[in-house]
């Protein structure tokens, strides 16, 4: 019996109405390369591509097409997939946005709000419990200066190794304009955090400028880097196939 990844791909939705929504720049282009190289080893059963809307999608009968929302959206499917499918390495590239809308209010209820408010501590308080989750069917374009409430969204890579004790686990970690130190650094963090096997660590001035390097370490804070989206999904493929960079 050959193995079955699950592999998240693009980026998060999160609502401010129903025809409005939060998102972020992942179009889930390596995630989506990642699927065509694991599909190419026999050793691979199934591919569960968990992607956003408007995300590349890969081309192979092997992959199970599923597309989400939010966050919200994917840890359900996460906790779906895990418990009704056999899941045996998940390759977790989705930018998942940091936060979501708890409520949409007005710049009069803000101030009214703060005037009321002892402190910053209090001010923050409030503002968190005010209306909560409140989205509008649509925010009505006379509102004024709407302002937006955020909470932070769930976080999925821990739910991953909970959720699948024995599989391997790879996480990705982008930062913007750092030394290669520094990245490498904060993404052993995320690595024992997290309890992932590997994590693929990103710098976004790599990325933006079209020349897109990346960084996959093991669990021994052992890392090899690798030049182009199309190098780093062999590499990723082969570590998830094969056990080794």
């Amino acid at each position: 019996m050959g193995i079955n990844v699950l592999i998240t791909a693009g980026g998060t939705a999160e609502p401010i109405d129903r025809v409005r929504f939060i998102t972020n720049f992942g179009t889930g282009k390596l995630g989506c390369l990642v699927a065509e190289r694991l599909s190419e080893y026999d050793n691979v059963d199934t591919i569960f591509h968990v992607h956003s809307r408007g995300a590349y999608r890969p081309v192979s009968d092997k992959v199970v097409d599923v597309q989400i929302g939010s966050a919200e959206d994917l840890a359900e499917m996460a906790e779906k997939l895990a418990k009704t499918e056999k899941i045996d390495a998940v390759v977790h590239s989705m930018a998942v946005s940091d936060y979501r809308v708890r409520s949409v209010t007005t710049m009069g209820t803000v101030f009214e709000v703060a005037q009321e408010a002892a402190d910053e501590e209090h001010l923050t308080e409030s503002l968190t419990e005010l209306d909560a989750r409140k989205i509008y069917t649509k925010v009505p374009s006379n509102l004024g200066a709407p302002v937006l409430v955020l909470e932070r969204t769930p976080k999925i890579i821990p739910m991953f190794r909970e959720l699948l004790p024995e599989a391997v686990i790879m996480g990705f970690k982008l930062l913007d304009s750092v030394s290669e130190e520094h990245l490498i650094d904060v993404a052993y963090e995320l690595l024992k955090k997290n309890r992932c096997d590997y994590v693929l660590a990103n710098d976004y001035a790599t990325v933006s400028a079209g020349v897109h390097k990346g960084y996959l370490l093991d669990a021994e804070r052992n890392y090899a880097s690798y030049v182009g989206k199309e190098d780093i999904a062999v590499a990723i493929a082969r570590v998830i196939a094969e056990g080794r960079k």
